[in-house]
């Protein structure tokens, strides 16, 4: 059965009335005033909102040409390195480039483009542009053109940690001190740019550690080369990058490349060179240069912080070379509209993969947003650069713990997500000042909040008052007014502590930790007006003692201190991304999960003035995914280096299997699982020797396409092969078939047999046994077969040296245990020696289905009726009840011109600008949809943004939930079994109609059709005989009487023999 709540996407009926009939008014629409709600995290993005296009050719991307003609192998590769085998300058390869661009230019003029701001021929063959709504329209149906994605910005997502990881060690053997030091491999960073002058990055001849000789033979990179330029808009020149400040930027033997791409964001917003961004691939934000250094930031390199030395910090593969590819703008910027004018476009994140490839990079990093979608350009070019032999590794994203949030899910690319490691961290901070009490003189350290105003110069000096309540988590008894209010942590969001402190007089707040270091109190700051502070909970406490006796006077100072924090590891951090994988189930992700928080490495010393950004620091503290995954970056260079013949898929593989799994979610109590950190925690030294690897190539991938139904991407034309073909030669479609080094089965229903091939080598061979922990409520039975595919009898796996071998999990289903569950489990291959090949298992098991039912037909009543079927695959009785038919409610709004990505607080300015509404309990179905013909002016382009609100501290926290983006005002959201208003926690819905192209007009007006389903109309029977018979038909009849024209919804909800739901079908119906 399918999960119970799902969104349809599907081409709905276009025999739509030029006139819509509507019920009477709705019950269900409520009155909230949207402006005192707050966004919890940005809606999905408005993808057609910036007007800004990839479009993609149908032919080969020169790669894939490549490997047509037999010339992406190493012996030809012009980079004689590590891992990339692609030569783009070979004759046939440069001929078949310019015939790919003259075709694009060809395409793009037919169409009136007057300006193309990237062309891509290499891991991707397209081009990016800004297009009309006309344009679009032509474009789509160009016949040299496969698919035009609408451009999408995304936001950027050592010093212990190699010591942590066993590269480095007291007793001189880690991985490091053993020469593992990925000498040469060359790591590319997408990211935010670099800082060129940071010691992580200079090739320092005073330093025989950081001395390198010439790049690596054939590296065609350059430096400081970009892709901003000017852009003209209607002929007028909207940006300029003439204005911005000089930048004198050299590279060096370790920092070999460096290029800018921002024609895409230069296009769509003004680049804040005011304020201090580059035109050029200097960092103005920091987290690129921390990315780099991470990676393959320079060794035993002294880090200075808040002018103390606190630590020495090593990247990754120390002895990699660094190509530095800046796509990401602006920093953290927020212009005065509340707009965030910043983040990295895929138009300029696809021009940076397709230059990476040509240069000669060995690694890519990607520290960015994604779909969970799996067809994106981003996607595509990374699979290209995948089959060249590049290790393409990627964040998780930044939303956890929420479960089904991960992002970078395609098979091709690591996906990792952060944890926590053991060891000690600067704490950097202010002096708090006890100038009289019990405690007095003396300082105390404490860490200044994020939120509230900053501590001014001079500091601020008053009277210490203990809150009553100490947690202030409400509104105070006693009067504070004048002091500098004392408050314990937990209980409330920090927020709300320092507002309740404000009201009742203080004009400054110190909170005592419970436990631990003393952190930089966040959250959404609603214009606290008043500093805040946290110190220790000892200090907390013996101001608290120092109070109670007497008058305590203390002063909130700026002058600098530092502490040092205990840091304990192998805890999943909260926010790392989460499984299941929304795309397919059946591919586990995140993949691996590595250090990724508190992590001290470059940074920018000069970055945006905006925002308090810090200034003069050449290092920095950062956490998050974008943390963690150059983590495996470096360690896919150190794997490189030493296995030169490696494929990515190899290498990726020899990381999961040989990780471990003894971590705890974020309480760090509970067990972590799969769905927290996929294979579990990357262990470096047994990576070395994975003994067997799960092979992978541009087939095995090529099949998961077709099996997630991207026909239209696997084409003779693009890859010589379409999805038949694919079939044909032998290539698995199921995504759990895919050649991956963990196994997930997203719906099992009774039995499921899932094949692995392992590669060997070791060079040996072996006999492995297999041991499987098998997921609870499952029988999993195991065969073997040798490379040949025939039947080992022993049950074991055998393995010659350098050869293949392959196993299968047959998977039951054990009556009784509870469905729609996710269990997790593992299969590990242990050799006579004592080697482990371990993959993590994960199985959601589903009843099985007795029924199969449409999730969605279009209909037209004949006379009043109209005929449908469903298969039953038992025989036994057979029930159906339904909702419906109804027409729906209209509700006449107006949007407000939001061409940029979608804007929270544009959106909210005006009640007229956004509906409001419940949904009842039981209600099986809400469709949202608008129409070009029910907007006041027509031809313009608006988008659907839907919310769900819930209660919070502070009123109601709004959180996105889903999008319609398509390129005009015919929008629709169709939601079968909508969570409802009434007992599931929501408070209501929130819903926009984003006006993203108004053709010029500052608003306009339409009318919003809703349809929510929660109940049956007596002018509508649904019948169907009561028996069902296995395998055969059953005829669904729908008759009504007296409907007036228009276009209807309806549902229908189908039992089996056990009462036991099987399905639920949308109907949407046209009485004519």
């Amino acid at each position: 059965m399918k999960s119970n709540n799902y969104l349809l996407s599907v081409a709905l009926s276009a025999a739509l009335a030029s006139t819509y009939a509507l019920a009477n008014a709705s019950p269900h629409i409520l009155q909230v005033d949207a402006s005192q709600l707050s966004a919890t995290d940005t809606a999905p993005a408005a993808l057609a909102a910036s007007g800004m296009y990839i479009v993609e050719l149908k032919d080969a991307t020169a790669i894939n040409m490549a490997t047509k003609l037999g010339e992406l192998i190493p012996s030809n590769q012009m980079v004689i390195n590590t891992g990339n085998n692609y030569n783009a300058s070979s004759p046939k390869i440069k001929a078949y480039v310019a015939a790919v661009k003259a075709k694009q230019a060809a395409v793009a003029t037919e169409v009136g483009v007057v300006e193309v701001l990237h062309n891509y021929a290499h891991t991707f063959n397209g081009f990016s542009a800004r297009l009309s709504p006309a344009q679009l329209k032509a474009i789509s149906k160009h016949p040299d053109v496969a698919a035009v994605y609408p451009d999408e910005v995304h936001q950027l997502h050592t010093s212990n940690t190699p010591t942590f990881l066993g590269l480095i060690n007291a007793a001189g053997d880690g991985l490091h001190d053993s020469g593992i030091v990925g000498e040469d491999v060359i790591v590319g960073i997408l990211d935010s740019g670099i800082w060129p002058e940071n010691p992580s990055f200079i090739a320092a001849a005073t330093n025989a550690a950081n001395t390198y000789g010439p790049a690596p033979a054939g590296w065609a990179g350059e430096c400081n080369v970009g892709s901003v330029g000017s852009f003209v808009r209607d002929g007028v020149v909207i940006y300029d990058d003439s204005t911005a400040p000089s930048d004198e930027f050299a590279c060096n033997n370790k920092l070999i490349g460096a290029r800018y791409f921002g024609s895409t964001f230069s296009s769509v917003y003004e680049m804040q060179f005011g304020l201090g961004e580059f035109a050029s691939a200097r960092d103005a934000d920091g987290h690129g240069s921390h990315t780099a250094s991470t990676a393959a930031g320079n060794a035993d390199v002294t880090a200075v912080l808040g002018g103390a030395e606190v630590g020495s910090v090593s990247g990754i593969a120390p002895r990699a070379r660094l190509a530095a590819y800046k796509v990401c703008w602006n920093a953290n910027y927020v212009s005065p509209a509340g707009v965030n004018e910043r983040g990295c476009f895929f138009g300029d994140s696809l021009a940076a993969i397709d230059q990476a490839v040509v240069d000669g990079v060995d690694v890519l990093n990607y520290s960015i947003g994604n779909s969970q979608a799996i067809n994106t350009p981003v996607y595509n070019a990374s699979l290209s650069a995948a089959n060249a032999g590049i290790f393409f590794t990627a964040s998780a994203g930044n939303s956890g713990p929420t479960a089904a949030t991960v992002s970078n899910i395609a098979p091709w690319i690591a996906t990792v997500a952060a944890s926590t490691y053991d060891g000690t961290s600067a704490v950097i901070g202010n002096e708090l000042i006890i100038n009289s009490g019990t405690l007095a003189p003396g300082e105390i350290f404490s860490v200044p909040a994020v939120i509230g105003t900053p501590v001014p110069e001079g500091g601020v000096t008053a009277d210490l008052g203990l809150a009553s309540p100490v947690e202030a988590c409400g509104p105070l008894s006693n009067d504070l007014t004048g002091q500098i209010a004392l408050i314990a942590r937990g209980g409330c969001p920090f927020v709300d502590k320092l507002l309740n402190a404000e009201a009742a007089g203080a004009i400054g707040a110190v909170v005592y930790t419970l436990s631990g270091t003393p952190i930089a109190m966040g959250g959404v700051d609603p214009g606290i007006g008043i500093p805040g502070v946290m110190v220790f909970n000892a200090d907390g406490l013996a101001l608290a003692d120092s109070v109670s006796t007497g008058t305590t006077n203390v002063t909130m100072s700026r002058n600098g201190a530092a502490t040092e924090a205990t840091e304990v590891g192998n805890i999943m951090a909260g926010f790392s991304s989460r499984g299941v994988n929304t795309q397919t189930a059946d591919i586990l992700k995140p993949d691996i999960t590595a250090p990724g928080v508190r992590i001290l490495a470059a940074s920018s010393p000069q970055q945006l003035q905006f925002g308090g950004n810090p200034q003069g620091e050449n290092f920095a503290y950062l956490q998050g995914t974008s943390m963690s995954s150059p983590h495996i970056a470096g360690m896919a260079a150190l794997l490189a280096g030493q296995y030169p013949n490696w494929t990515p898929a190899q290498i990726k593989s020899a990381i999961m299997t040989t990780a471990r799994q003894d971590l705890v979610k974020e309480d760090s109590v509970t067990p972590a699982d799969p769905f927290d950190f996929g294979a579990g925690h990357v262990a470096p030294a047994p990576a070395l020797n994975p003994g067997l690897v799960y092979s992978a190539n541009l087939g095995d991938y090529l099949g998961f396409l077709c099996g997630q139904g991207e026909a239209g991407l696997v084409s003779s034309a693009r890859f010589g092969a379409d999805c038949t073909d694919i079939a044909n030669a032998g290539f698995a479609t199921d995504a759990s078939q895919l050649n991956y080094p963990s196994i997930a089965i997203g719906e099992l229903a009774g039995t499921e047999t899932i094949s692995r091939t392992v590669t060997d080598v070791s060079g040996n061979g072996g006999t492995y046994n297999v041991v499987v922990d098998a997921p609870e409520g499952t029988a999993v039975s195991v065969a073997t077969f040798d490379a040949a595919g025939n039947v080992i009898p022993s049950g074991l796996l055998e393995v010659a040296p350098n050869g293949t071998a392959s196993y299968s999990l047959t998977f039951n289903s054990v009556p009784g245990f509870p469905a729609n569950q996710w269990v997790f489990g593992s299969v590990t291959l242990e050799r006579t020696d004592g080697l482990t090949v371990r993959s993590p298992i994960a199985v959601n098991q589903i009843p099985t289905q007795t029924i199969i039912v449409p999730e969605l037909l279009s209909l037209e009543l004949n006379r009043g009726r109209v005929l449908f079927f469903v298969e039953t695959l038992y025989s036994g009785s057979f029930g159906v009840e339904h909702q419906g038919l109804s027409l729906p409610f209209g509700v006449n709004r107006t949007s407000p011109s939001n061409p940029g990505a979608f804007n929270f607080g544009i959106n909210v300015a005006s009640p007229t600008f956004y509906t409001t509404f419940g949904v009842p309990e039981g209600a099986t179905l809400l469709r949202i949809s608008t129409r070009d013909v029910l907007v006041s002016v027509p031809g313009t382009n608006l988008d659907l943004v839907l919310y769900t609100c819930v209660p919070s501290p502070t009123g109601n926290s709004c959180s996105p939930l889903q999008t319609s983006t398509g390129p005009d005002a015919n929008e629709d959201l169709i939601i079968v079994n909508p969570e409802n208003t009434v007992n599931s926690g929501l408070s209501f819905y929130l819903l926009f109609v984003q006006g993203v192209d108004l053709l010029g007009n500052a608003t306009v007006d339409y009318t919003q059709l809703i349809w929510i389903l929660d109940g049956a109309e007596p002018s509508t029977v649904v019948s169907a005989s009561t028996r069902a018979v296995e395998n055969r038909l059953q005829n669904i009849s729908l008759r009504t009487r007296g409907l007036a024209s228009g276009l209807y919804m309806g549902t229908v909800t189908f039992t089996d023999g056990n009462g036991e739901v099987q399905g639920t079908t949308a109907l949407e119906v046209v009485q004519p």
